[in-house]
């Protein structure tokens, strides 16, 4: 059964993205069990991650997550998480460093750099 919480956050494949993705935001490897969660996650403030650098990449990772669902399902193409992660890390770099000049954004490369 296909539903919101076990595609994005509970299966194998989601639980192994999530644990890199927030290792490199600098925590220690999170699981999401239930969206409440999640949305409760991304609403926290703490030292560890800037808010915007934490939910820019997660919208990023449910993105990407999303197309790897659609490419195995309609073309029978699939990836690896490692490949999947590296698309993650291209596209958060591209959308940090296009919005470079907005002040929410100066530092987030060098914080998304900071834990690789």
């Amino acid at each position: 059964m296909e539903d919101r919480e076990h595609l994005f956050l509970r299966c194998r494949f989601s639980e192994e993205i999530w644990i890199t993705v927030t290792k490199r935001l600098g925590y220690r490897p999170v699981l999401f069990h239930t969206w409440t969660a999640f949305v409760e996650w991304l609403g926290i403030r703490d030292s560890t991650c800037p808010s915007t650098l934490r939910k820019l990449v997660s919208q990023v990772t449910i993105y990407k997550i999303w197309i790897e669902r659609n490419n195995r399902i309609h073309n029978d193409i699939s990836s690896t998480p490692q490949v999947i992660f590296k698309k993650i890390d291209r596209q958060v770099k591209d959308a940090i460093l296009a919005k470079k000049q907005r002040k929410n954004f100066r530092n987030l490369m060098q914080q998304w750099l900071k834990y690789e």
